[in-house]
């Protein structure tokens, strides 16, 4: 049965939610202690006229008949609360337990706040917004609350110029409280949109205003350090009042670099193959990054199959000399180098740990972790599904532990945009592909229907075998081309051949084009290398090494932002609090048999 839209929920949210009448009373009572406990009580002699209602005790207000209709309070516990029965339960049983409250607890701004983002969390964006359009503030706090809330909705839907925009409207309020913006919010948001964007709206821009300088801050930092100090004798006063450069920029262009690099890498034995290829991308990258031969590291390497642990070929690195390190490779020895109490000297590992292995991120323990995990793909797909407005996906992934790690941080990422996933489809062994598509699409039960229909009236019925109809989007988690090969038309042919599909970039296979054409359609992610015409950049692990050695300039500046930190060959690279660095792909979608990229 399809999941009901917000428009109809209400007819039917006491029976979704199973609240009995006399439920609806004590949660009434249990929320209104709840958000009370929040607010700062009023005086005694608080006049009767007052409006905004959470200045005094909420059980005060239970014993009004109504609000002015005129009430432009927006109360931030009472939204917070709404978020987190949500997050918990969904945005239908949070619809319920809205309606159980008692008329006048809440005020009209502050209810119809939360009706817009249900109506956002259901996917019915235009009426969420137009709900939101509603609401008038005349306090900075709940000004604040509204803006947030639009920087946070443009940012879900990949306008991250608007969500700047927003920031900075917010910093001009000058409101500190939860969740307050900063010029670093601005930097960010802008480094997440696609250069092309960046440019076209430089050019719309007034020459001269705040707005212009930065994003023209923003694309000379995608140039280069030297673009950047250009702009900084350009703008001898910074945009909006800046004391300083945001995102860690200063630490970036005071940046000392390391005099010897050590490379640990698996240069014998079975892995050989692989630490040549990572190799030949960190030298051709220290060409790249630092062309001054005076400033440039000079590079040493260790084979990691001759030591006897990671902390053994790390020992070796400090034994010859090097005050930095790049590697190891494998997650075994990473997670070596992890377990140890301290690192005197920072290490850009090539892999993160295994799973298990405490990280953390400090002077104590400068260790950065750079990879190729496939878990960055499965974030940014659902990232991209959100955007597209479509809540209701069906995952569908390989019973491998690869098949597992994609779909848990498609799941988790899902699940903190405030999604839930409508179905997940496991390819296994046991039945046969098209079984298992039929099981999840219900299409066999629809054929099943029809089948006894005829039996019973002994004749043919005219009618076609259906899907299910409350999905709007399919994940095809697939780890090779030839599983989505296989996959796709069955889609079609159970009924969901124009359902959108998204995928990995482990879907594509450059110079396959005439295979390619079966997965025609199908949005993805993929390397800004992997767009480009072939060479040995595009391949993974050579960029894996070409992004190493440009990351080195950028270390220190990791401790300072959660921004971009590097524009690279295997994607836009930023580094969370643990100290792994994520990948943001490019969007591409495939047509007649090649990538083309989403701008």
């Amino acid at each position: 049965m399809a999941i009901p839209s917000l428009t109809t929920a209400k007819s039917i949210a006491h029976d979704v939610s199973l609240l009995p009448e006399l439920h609806k009373w004590v949660l009434a009572g249990f929320v209104a202690l709840g958000i009370s406990a929040c607010t700062t009580p009023t005086p005694s002699n608080a006049p009767s006229g007052v409006t905004n209602i959470y200045e005094y005790p909420i059980s005060a207000v239970a014993q009004r008949e109504s609000i002015d209709t005129d009430d432009t309070t927006l109360n931030r516990d009472a939204v917070l609360w709404s978020q987190k029965i949500a997050a918990e339960k969904g945005w239908l049983f949070a619809l319920a337990e809205l309606e159980s409250l008692e008329a006048g607890l809440l005020s009209p701004n502050t209810e119809r706040f939360i009706r817009s983002q249900l109506f956002w969390l259901e996917g019915d964006t235009i009426a969420a917004d137009n709900e939101l359009g509603k609401i008038f503030v005349n306090s900075d706090d709940g000004l604040d609350l509204l803006l947030a809330e639009r920087q946070r909705r443009a940012l879900e839907t990949g306008n991250a110029v608007a969500a700047a925009q927003v920031a900075l409207e917010r910093l001009k309020l000058g409101y500190q409280g939860q969740d307050s913006a900063t010029y670093s919010d601005v930097f960010n948001f802008l480094s997440t949109a696609s250069e092309q964007k960046i440019a076209a709206e430089l050019r719309k821009a007034e020459p001269r205003s705040d707005w212009a300088a930065w994003l023209s801050l923003n694309r000379a930092y995608r140039q280069g350090r030297q673009e950047v100090m250009e702009w900084r004798q350009q703008h001898p006063r910074l945009p909006n009042g800046l004391l300083d450069l945001p995102s860690g920029l200063p630490t970036w262009l005071n940046n000392d670099l390391p005099v010897r690099v050590a490379v640990l890498l698996p240069l014998s034995g079975r892995l050989k193959d692989a630490g040549e290829r990572v190799l030949q991308g960190v030298t051709e990258g220290f060409f790249d990054s630092y062309r001054d031969a005076a400033l440039r590291p000079q590079l040493i390497t260790v084979d990691t199959e001759l030591a006897s642990s990671g902390r053994a070929a790390y020992l070796t690195a400090l034994e010859r000399g090097a005050d930095f390190v790049i590697g190891p490779l494998t997650k075994e020895r990473v997670a070596e180098l992890q377990a140890l109490d301290s690192l005197p000297i920072p290490v850009l590992a090539l892999n993160r740990g295994a799973t298990g292995v405490s990280m953390s991120f400090s002077a104590e323990k400068p260790l950065l972790s750079l990879s190729l995990a496939p878990e960055d793909e499965a974030i940014q797909l659902a990232a991209l599904i959100w955007q597209a407005g479509l809540r209701q996906p069906m995952v569908i992934a390989p019973d491998s532990a690869w098949g597992q790690r994609m779909h848990s941080a498609f799941n988790t990422q899902w699940s903190a945009l405030g999604g839930d996933i409508t179905a997940i489809t496991t390819l296994t062994s046991e039945l046969s592909d098209n079984e298992t598509i039929a099981n999840s699409l219900a299409t066999l039960q629809s054929e099943s229907r029809i089948k006894e229909i005829e039996k019973a009236f002994e004749a043919p019925v005219d009618s076609q075998a259906r899907r299910r109809t409350d999905l709007d989007s399919v994940v095809l988690l697939s780890p090779t081309p030839q599983m989505a090969r296989e996959i796709r038309p069955l889609l079609r042919f159970h009924y969901a051949g124009k359902l959108p599909v998204y995928a990995p970039s482990t879907i594509y296979q450059g110079g396959s084009g005439i295979a390619n054409r079966d997965l025609n359609g199908i949005k993805f992610v993929l390397p800004a290398s992997a767009l480009a015409t072939a060479s040995p950049r595009s391949q993974p692990l050579h960029a894996l090494g070409l992004d190493a050695a440009a990351l080195i300039d950028h270390f220190d500046q990791a401790r300072e932002t959660g921004g971009t930190l590097l524009f690279g060959e295997t994607g836009d690279l930023s580094v969370d609090t643990m100290g792994n660095v994520h990948r943001r792909l490019k969007p591409a979608v495939i047509a007649r048999g090649k990538a083309r990229p989403v701008l």
